[in-house]
């Protein structure tokens, strides 16, 4: 009896797909509708708090926690398919449920890793950003955001102070060349 059940259900989640005129994108809609207010919620959260290393903070926040750089491919992957749907078709139609979805679970990504930011260890992004960094402009605002914290405890001040050193020694040998 169960597996009738579950053939019924199936069959009704292919009828919803196939069919031009079901509420599905109306729904999907309303999925990426309530995690984008979520986000924006956590987003005013995290940038009005007070932050240690200002600049810094600001910059990890943007290119690792929320990573603005990619939100509007988020946003587009999580929408666009969507508004094409009643003139796709059937095959179409799985395609652009997986790139919604796809989009999605990025802007789910984003949710956790602000959740991340605002309850985990902040150094560790902190010190992953700081590795990372190429951009002159940047690595000279966020090692000035570091240094001028007074806030630094002594085992975070090594971490800080041995990525500083690589960064440098970097800088040193691409200018060799």
């Amino acid at each position: 009896m169960d597996a009738i059940i579950d053939v019924n259900q199936c069959s009704l989640y292919l009828k919803a797909v196939v069919d031009s005129s079901s509420d599905l994108p109306a729904i999907l809609l309303g999925i990426v509708g309530a995690h984008l207010t979520i986000l924006i919620s956590v987003a005013v959260a995290i940038f009005s708090e007070e932050k240690d290393y200002e600049i810094l903070d600001r910059n990890v926040i943007l290119d690792h926690v929320i990573k603005a750089k990619h939100i509007l491919l988020y946003l587009l992957l999580s929408t666009l398919p969507l508004t094409f749907w009643s003139c796709s078709l059937t095959l179409t139609r799985f395609i652009e449920l997986l790139l919604w979805f796809i989009g999605l679970m990025c802007i789910v990504g984003i949710l956790v890793r602000s959740y991340h930011w605002m309850k985990g260890n902040r150094f560790k992004l902190r010190f992953d950003y700081l590795r990372s960094l190429d951009d002159h402009k940047d690595i000279e605002e966020a090692w000035r955001s570091v240094w001028q914290s007074e806030k630094i405890n002594y085992q975070n001040e090594q971490e800080f102070f041995d990525i500083f050193k690589a960064t440098v020694n970097n800088l040193m040998a691409s200018n060799d060349r």
